[in-house]
């Protein structure tokens, strides 16, 4: 039964062998090198053209291979940026992508088309049957936009790319920037006017809010949003435009950030004036509201930019949750002394002022915390009560008789 067992054994081990040794030797002998396709479309609103290099045979050693553009109908220089170099394919690669700069020019219409070729292969490599490539460049919907342009892609000279762009594309984006400045402010002065007139019409304090909340964020976000049409108007690199989207919508997250925050200043701050003569529960818990509300916002506000910024938040978002349990089960009397408070402030058993006694403390209650009471006794000491034990306890209110009014 052993034996039996052994040749199986060594059936199995030598089936896998085999199983590894044959995909390997496929990859022996002589490379060849070629272009995955013959012809590679491409808009010339795309910013560039990813061609890919392909190597069968042997994948051993690194195999170099230069690669050039030739002019067709498309020039170099006006419709892509031309390119001729090395390229390496490393060891054990099998796939090479290689991306050739489209220039983005709306004075010429119809498709253009460029070559490319491959040539002097090392280490012994061959070039396959499809050892050159044609590139078509087809119109994009463009000229709808061309006013944006403000006619300096006409101008002779500013076709050079400089960094895979137009020089005209430079001069039109910054005169773009600074057109998006200006009417972003007269969007910010118009929405500001037309509160102001509806401020004027009403008694209420509320709107009055708005008004103040609309002090600069407006302006903010009109700006950055005509910023963002712009990338689209516009054609960038890739690393380019994926970079100046994510710095928009960090700066929109702090821009909303910032409203909020602001608005929670200015409702707590209208709460507070309209209960600076009661005794209740809000106004005790106004400063509570106020650092927890700024708290939460600014956590999202953190976790939206580094989402926008492409990190994954699933994880910190468990450790957050994590870390919330183990502040809340260490955290126990002080959350105890807290809901305490407010079942007091709610509940109503005593006022600031008011003579009572708890178990063995009586005295005049100087001052209702959210962690503790503090009494001030007979003899003129400060008692500082938890308020999970007032909250547990008989309270005795010495100040009030039965049926008073409260």
């Amino acid at each position: 039964m052993s034996s039996t067992l052994e040749k199986v054994g060594l059936v199995v081990v030598a089936s896998l062998f085999c199983a590894a040794w044959v995909p390997g030797q496929s990859r022996l002998g002589t490379a060849t090198i070629e272009f995955t396709k013959a012809t590679y479309l491409v808009n010339q609103n795309a910013g560039g053209v990813t061609v890919t290099l392909q190597r069968t045979g042997n994948t051993n050693a690194a195999v170099d291979v230069v690669l050039a553009t030739v002019d067709g109908t498309a020039v170099a220089g006006r419709d892509f940026v031309p390119k001729k170099g090395m390229v390496t394919i490393a060891a054990g690669k099998m796939e090479e992508p290689i991306r050739i700069p489209i220039i983005h020019d709306v004075r010429w219409k119809g498709s253009r088309a460029l070559k490319l070729t491959l040539s002097d292969p090392s280490a012994g490599a061959a070039l396959g049957p499809q050892s050159s490539a044609e590139v078509v460049i087809e119109e994009g919907e463009t000229r709808k936009a061309a006013w944006l342009h403000f006619g300096l892609d006409q101008i002779e000279g500013l076709d050079r790319p400089l960094f895979e762009v137009p020089l005209w594309q430079y001069l039109a984006s910054f005169i773009y920037i600074f057109l998006a400045f200006f009417a972003a402010k007269l969007v910010d002065l118009l929405v500001r006017g037309q509160l102001s007139r509806w401020t004027r019409k009403t008694k209420t304090q509320f709107d009055d809010l708005l008004l103040e909340l609309a002090r600069g964020p407006v302006k903010v976000m009109a700006f950055v949003a005509l910023l963002y049409v712009g990338l689209h108007i516009f054609i960038w690199p890739v690393w380019f435009a994926n970079f100046l989207k994510k710095a928009l919508g960090v700066i929109l997250v702090v821009s909303i950030t910032y409203m909020v925050l602001k608005f929670v200043d200015l409702v707590i701050g209208y709460w507070k004036r309209r209960l600076e003569t009661e005794d209740s529960i809000g106004k005790h818990l106004l400063p509570l509201i106020r650092h927890t509300l700024k708290v939460f916002a600014a956590v999202v506000a953190v976790l939206l930019t580094l989402q926008n910024l492409g990190l994954n938040i699933t994880s910190l978002i468990a450790s957050l949750s994590i870390a919330g349990l183990a502040v809340s089960l260490a955290a126990q009397d002080t959350l105890a002394n807290l809901f305490g408070a407010v079942a007091m402030l709610s509940d109503k058993p005593f006022r600031i002022g008011d003579r009572i006694k708890v178990e063995n403390v009586e005295g005049v209650v100087e001052s209702i915390g959210l962690r503790s009471t503090r009494v001030v006794s007979a003899e003129g000491h400060i008692v500082s009560i938890p308020n999970k034990i007032i909250n547990n306890a008989t309270i005795t209110n010495l100040a009030r008789a039965s049926g008073a009014p409260k």
